[in-house]
């Protein structure tokens, strides 16, 4: 999948019923063993809130902790109080309150706070987020005493400017869920969630019915997991327990195609983004860099009418010689062709042809110990003395299994190539001439070169030697 970091995390947040954005968690709980664990279980409407202040380095204020008041309206376990306190932290692994907000709590007390508070791996969730956890909840205490395997089927997108957004719950769907000796069969209600109960203990494979036109994003597992066939996760099943999968789908789209240069050769290495034609996205929202053979696919789109933007930043390099182009070969982007996206749309062949580039220049040659060896899997990098603006004078690559290497160089660049690798003192056996150079940089790893060789980038440029100022050596043995 090509979607950012900032995605992922959100997606996290969301989908997984989880009260953190950035916070690692070793499993996922069920609705059953929350309930079990938590001193107290019910929803709750945030009245009003506290928020402590503080600024980064930078100057920007964040909630540095909170202290929220909360309206019980609900008890399903272990609270009378009509309003309690809680009290977070301004960690990544802390809720963020606000007013209005009605949330499910599962909730533990401080006593020497007086106040509670809730575990960043646990189910407390906001109200909306909750549907699964409810129909449990309110089917106590019979619901303690059985087997139950449920979860949630949803509709999310990577929206460009509200980001990873809930689009629909899906509900009517068909759920598989095959034990060992038998297939049972539920459907999703209009909160998307589906639930089956009184199920033998074991071990089971749980199938959705993919909706039209999307596809499944990936699924969350709550509770034991059997990870023996990674191919077909199973859930397990124990006495009066409970497990489950959320599944998240989204829009089953892509557009595909290759970058061809001016000159009708393919391009490795270009970053090409899809953009929306009338909204700001943020950079890299949706984004691949083109391989070896100048293919890109850019998938799980939302619907909408977008452009493909080639090297979205408009800085000139050695694998980008151009500025920013577009879809289908234009520098204007009132020229570029719009893409409607549908669920279900799959386009290929949208190759991109740029109109016009600099001239670059290849270098190639061979990295060696001094003793005449092939370095393998290290790396090489012209890094230019000056560069005109909005251009980039740094070429990085790395070396083959007989230490050969290719770097594409923008024609009229002067500068230094050298070779270099990463290593640390005692990271190689009885090597120590390499062990003296580290040394000498005055600490335990470092950055090892070769002696760079100047050159001018007027012509191609072959049969290049690097050499370290050591010989070949054998990596020590990992105790």
């Amino acid at each position: 999948m090509k979607i950012s970091l900032t995605v992922l995390v959100f997606t996290f947040l969301v989908i997984s019923s989880r009260t953190v954005d950035a916070c690692s968690c070793g499993g996922h709980p069920t609705s059953c063993g929350s309930y079990l664990a938590a001193e107290a279980v019910f929803i709750g409407s945030v009245q009003r809130v506290q928020n402590s202040m503080m600024k980064d380095d930078d100057g920007h204020e964040y909630i540095a902790g909170q202290i929220a008041h909360v309206q019980v309206e609900r008890t399903f376990k272990g609270i009378k109080e009509g309003e309690v306190v809680f009290r977070s932290g301004g960690s990544s692994c802390d809720a963020v309150y606000k007013e209005g907000q009605r949330w499910l709590f599962y909730a533990y007390y401080d006593k020497k706070s007086k106040s509670w508070g809730i575990r960043a791996c646990d189910r407390s969730t906001r109200i909306e987020n909750a549907a699964d956890d409810l129909l449990y909840l309110q089917a106590l205490p019979a619901s303690a005493e059985k087997t139950r395997i449920a979860g949630t089927l949803s509709h999310y997108e990577d929206d460009p400017v509200k980001g990873f957004t809930r689009v629909k719950n899906i509900m009517g769907a068909k759920v598989k869920l095959t034990g060992a000796n038998k297939t049972y069969e539920t459907y999703t209600d209009k909160n998307g969630v589906y639930e089956i109960y009184d199920l033998p203990p074991g071990k089971y494979v749980i199938d959705p019915e993919i909706p039209p036109g999307l596809k499944v994003r990936f699924p969350i597992y709550y509770g034991a997991v059997d990870y023996s066939n990674k191919q077909t996760l199973k859930v397990v099943l124990g006495d009066k327990s409970c497990a489950g999968v959320n599944f998240v789908f989204s829009a089953n789209t892509s557009v595909g195609g290759k970058v061809f240069g001016a000159d009708g050769r393919v391009l490795p290495n270009v970053c090409v983004n899809l953009m929306p034609k009338d909204k700001t996205a943020a950079d890299n929202w949706i984004f691949d860099c083109t391989d070896e053979r100048g293919r890109f696919e850019l998938d799980e789109i939302p619907p909408g009418e977008y452009v493909i933007v080639v090297n979205n930043d408009g800085e000139i390099s050695s694998d980008e010689p151009f500025p920013t182009a577009y879809y289908p070969g234009v520098f204007e982007k009132e020229k570029a062709t719009v893409l409607a996206i549908t669920e279900g749309t799959l386009l290929e062949d949208y190759d991109i042809h740029i109109p016009a580039q600099e001239i670059t220049r290849v270098i190639q040659g061979v990295l060696l110990y001094s003793d005449g060896r092939p370095v393998a899997k290290a790396f090489v990098e012209f890094e230019a003395d000056a560069v005109k603006k909005g251009y980039d004078g740094e070429v990085h690559t790395s070396t083959d299994a007989q230490g050969h290497f290719s770097l594409t160089v923008l024609q009229g660049l002067r500068g230094r190539l050298r070779g270099y690798m990463y290593t640390y003192e005692g990271e190689y056996a009885n090597c120590p001439q390499l062990d003296k150079l580290i040394r000498a940089k005055g600490g335990h790893a470092h950055d090892i070169g070769t002696k760079p060789i100047m050159l001018e980038i007027d012509r191609d440029v072959e049969e290049i030697k690097l050499t370290f100022p050591f010989p070949y050596c054998v990596k020590a043995k990992q105790m």
